[in-house]
């Protein structure tokens, strides 16, 4: 009589066994795949809070006659705004992108992607020509940017959002200690300023 080759455990063993490991498997699993494929986000699923209509943008009409009127005609003209301004941005043509784009914004507010495009042109537009920042650009485009952040179901946006705020906290940082630093400064000329006007008056008559 011939032993058999065959490990009494490969079938029945298995099917005995196979409860006991799945349960020992799936904890494991849920913990990996809530760790790698769960993506956690503050932004809404489809971004309906994106959408800022009390807030003006621009004051340039719709192009009625070449786009049509109504909303159709306002959302076909933003998202051909949208396109130039990308291409402007390209180009690092911040002020034509911010011109278009804040149009775009304003036919269309609740498009997420014209609000991204609008918050980089805005924010290569801080810096003016003799190297200091515009405050009130800069103040529009944090806000322009915590919208994105926190409303944007757009994870890559969000992201780039928030990189975004941090460098801009940087830079309302510097400007409040610069400020506070010139008011401080001006402050004791003043007083040096008095203390010799009191000295004089204090004089030998």
């Amino acid at each position: 009589m011939t032993k058999s080759n065959r490990n009494p455990l490969s079938v029945t063993g298995f099917r005995a066994l196979f409860p006991g490991l799945l349960a020992a498997i799936m904890p494991a699993a849920i913990i990996f795949a809530v760790l790698f494929w769960a993506q956690p986000s503050q932004a809404d699923v489809i971004s309906p809070s994106i959408d800022r209509e009390q807030e003006v943008y621009s004051s340039e009409l719709p192009n009625a006659a070449f786009f049509g009127r109504g909303i159709s005609g306002r959302m076909s003209e933003a998202s051909h705004l949208r396109f130039n301004g990308e291409q402007f941005l390209l180009e690092r043509r911040y002020k034509d992108a911010y011109r278009v784009l804040s149009k775009a914004v304003q036919l269309d507010s609740g498009d997420p992607t014209g609000h991204v495009l609008l918050a980089r042109s805005m924010t290569g537009l801080l810096r003016k020509a003799d190297g200091t920042y515009d405050e009130d650009m800069l103040n529009r485009v944090v806000k322009e940017w915590k919208m994105i952040a926190y409303h944007d179901a757009d994870i890559s946006e969000q992201f780039e959002a928030k990189a975004q705020l941090r460098k801009l906290g940087k830079i309302v940082k510097a400007l409040k200690k610069e400020k506070l630093e010139k008011k401080e400064l001006e402050q004791k000329e003043l007083e040096q300023k008095e203390q010799v006007a009191a000295k004089a008056g204090a004089g030998p008559k």
